[in-house]
């Protein structure tokens, strides 16, 4: 899984390779893998022919610009001896501008009610207070955007001060991505329905989105000698 921003060109890798007797041996496809590009179980392109580009055995690149913020699910569907592959992958891409509520907007205007007030401090390694660590939490899909008080449709963010403090106000009940930047922490977590939170309690409930995946192999027939 890949996290990028809005308009930030993407490289995706498609890799075919076997395995025999322990070795893996890439391979090229029968000819040029297609890649399509979802949002929202929606496809948005595909990729193909002069546009994947095959420089090694093997391995397929392809690049794309996310213009929206939100989860994507890139898709490669490839041949090998006439068989029929595919491989996904899921990119998550965040507003590059941090829009959103901020310390400086304290009050949203569905009220504090109906949102839950995310809070923390950040220092350094010496003990002194961290200024200029960004908090951002982004929907990361339609249904979680669409809340009976709208559709959310930026990002919301904070950045910590001089005393290394953030404060932001998010939808309560709101899934999505949370991202604090500098410091490697992405966690999927859904805002709970309560007056604050702070903002390690709230990632300390999610899964590492950027954790190490046990991958899916598939083994490739061995092509006749």
């Amino acid at each position: 899984m890949a996290v990028k921003v809005v308009n930030e060109l993407v490289t995706s890798t498609l890799s075919v390779e076997f395995t025999a007797d322990s070795v893996v041996t890439k391979v090229n496809a029968d000819r040029t893998p297609t890649m399509s590009v979802y949002k929202d179980s929606s496809l948005l392109f595909t990729k193909e022919g002069a546009d994947v580009a095959n420089a090694t055995t093997g391995v397929y690149t392809s690049q794309w610009t996310p213009v929206a913020t939100g989860e994507y699910e890139v898709v490669w569907t490839f041949i090998v001896n006439t068989v029929t592959y595919s491989q996904q992958e899921a990119v998550f891409v965040l507003d590059a501008a941090g829009t959103g509520l901020s310390p400086d907007d304290p009050t949203p205007d569905i009220g504090t009610a109906n949102t839950c007030n995310v809070t923390g401090r950040f220092i350094d390694a010496s003990g002194n207070y961290k200024k200029g660590v960004v908090v951002i939490f982004s929907p990361i899909t339609v249904q979680a955007a669409h809340t009976s008080y709208g559709y959310i449709a930026g990002d919301a963010s904070a950045t910590s001060d001089a005393t290394g403090q953030i404060s932001m106000s998010i939808t309560r009940n709101t899934y999505g991505l949370l991202t604090i930047t500098g410091i490697g922490i992405v966690r999927r977590v859904t805002i709970p329905d309560q007056e604050t939170v702070d903002v390690f309690e709230l990632a300390a409930q999610g899964p590492d989105a950027l954790a190490v995946q046990t991958p899916t192999y598939v083994t490739l027939p061995r092509r006749s000698p």
